[in-house]
């Protein structure tokens, strides 16, 4: 009973936003995610003419299956300097553009070059990601497409923390202009709205390390479960060796 105590987790090592009591409205903001190279591009063009779009957009063409693979397969790359090539358009500089204003500059290419007044441009990044490690049910690389994504929609998709996760030092490693910076979130606490650091971008490594009560059963007794076999068959025996004397 000792060993199963010490190795137990604590409510406050569990619980999330443990300040719930206080009723308070958070007003959260996101940064828009900004085009970089290496970044596979989703470039859509809609007008009332389909056939003069599908000059410009080359997946609609030729796209069967509407899935995030294929999508990538046929979208738009940027290169390493920085420009993305599309078909009659030529090469533009996209990269440092938010996404609204990487579709603003293509629609002012189609005006300027007389090919579609009246289009609307959609750009997204198909291969933006986050990776996660650690204490969740399910680690690894997934893919993302929305602006906002948050803390807590990332340790969703990789199916929660698992019991033995700490939860008020989670590690976001993020690579800013060649520079690595590594920030701590604390989920138990409500405080973790005002951080600014809610927001996860493409490319973040997210880091859930184990608990104390993890650590302790990894280092100190090893695995509880065997660790109590083990003393129930020592027990076992000397009772048995007790008894038939």
């Amino acid at each position: 009973l000792l060993l199963v105590l010490v190795s137990c987790s604590s409510k406050k090592d569990v619980l999330l936003i443990q300040d719930t009591d206080i009723t308070k409205n958070y007003s959260i903001s996101y940064e828009e995610i900004k085009i970089k190279p290496d970044d596979i591009l989703r470039v859509k063009i809609s007008t009332k003419s389909p056939e003069l779009a599908e000059l410009f957009s080359f997946y609609q063409s030729q796209n069967i299956s509407n899935t995030l693979e294929s999508y990538q397969i046929d979208g738009y790359v940027v290169n390493s300097e920085g420009f993305v090539k599309i078909p009659s358009l030529g090469p533009i500089m996209v990269s440092g553009l938010t996404l609204s204003d990487a579709s603003t500059l293509i629609q002012k290419y189609l005006i300027e070059n007389e090919d579609l007044k009246n289009a609307s441009v959609d750009v997204k990044i198909l291969n933006s990601y986050f990776t996660i490690l650690g204490e969740v049910k399910m680690p690894g690389r997934y893919n993302f497409l929305q602006n906002n994504m948050d803390i807590f929609q990332a340790l969703g998709i990789a199916g929660d923390l698992t019991i033995n996760g700490k939860r008020d030092d989670i590690k976001i490693l993020r690579k800013i202009n060649n520079n690595l910076s590594i920030s701590s979130l604390d989920i138990t606490s409500s405080n973790i709205f005002n951080s600014g650091n809610i927001q996860i971008f493409p490319g973040d490594i997210i880091i859930v390390n184990p608990n104390n009560a993890r650590v302790k059963n990894a280092g100190i007794i090893g695995n509880s479960g065997n660790l109590l076999s083990v003393l129930s068959f020592i027990l076992s025996s000397i009772i048995l060796i007790t008894s038939s004397n």
